[in-house]
C-alpha cells in the first residue's frame, strides 16, 4: 500500500470518517461503486470473529496453564479464583465478553512476562 494514502486517511478528521453515523464511512464512500451492497452496508464485526470451539478450548488451556504459574504477577491484577472459575467454566464461550476476559488476562500476562515492568499498587 501507497503510505502516503494511509497517511491520509490516518489524519482525515473524525467526521469524514464518520459522516454518516456508521464507522468507516469514507471507505464505504470511496467503493461503493465497487463494492456489492451487501458488503457495502454491513456492520463491522469484531475480531477475532470466530466461533471455533477449539479457539475456546485454547483460551482456557491457556489460562489454566497460567493458573499453574506460581506467584505470576498478573494475579496482584487479575483475580484468581475468578480467572478459575472461568476456565472450569463448560459454559461455551460465545459470548464476546467473557472470551475478551480470557484473552486480556493471557495479554496482559504475556505483557508482564516480556517487560518485567515495576508494579507499585496502593
Amino acid at each position: 500500500s501507497d503510505h502516503r494514502l494511509v497517511e491520509y486517511v490516518y489524519n482525515a478528521p473524525w467526521a469524514w470518517k464518520s459522516f454518516d453515523g456508521k464507522e468507516k464511512s469514507l471507505l464505504r464512500a470511496a467503493a461503493a461503486d465497487v463494492l456489492p451492497r451487501s458488503v457495502l452496508e454491513r456492520r463491522k464485526s469484531p475480531y477475532p470473529s470466530t466461533q471455533d470451539p477449539t479457539y475456546a478450548a485454547a483460551l482456557r488451556e491457556q489460562c489454566a496453564d497460567l493458573l499453574t504459574t506460581p506467584g505470576h504477577p498478573v494475579f496482584d491484577l487479575i483475580d484468581r479464583a475468578r480467572l478459575r472459575e472461568a476456565v472450569a467454566s463448560d459454559t461455551p464461550l460465545i459470548d464476546q465478553a467473557s472470551r475478551r476476559d480470557l484473552e486480556r488476562t493471557l495479554d496482559l500476562a504475556l505483557w508482564i512476562d516480556m517487560y518485567a515492568p515495576a508494579l507499585k499498587l496502593p
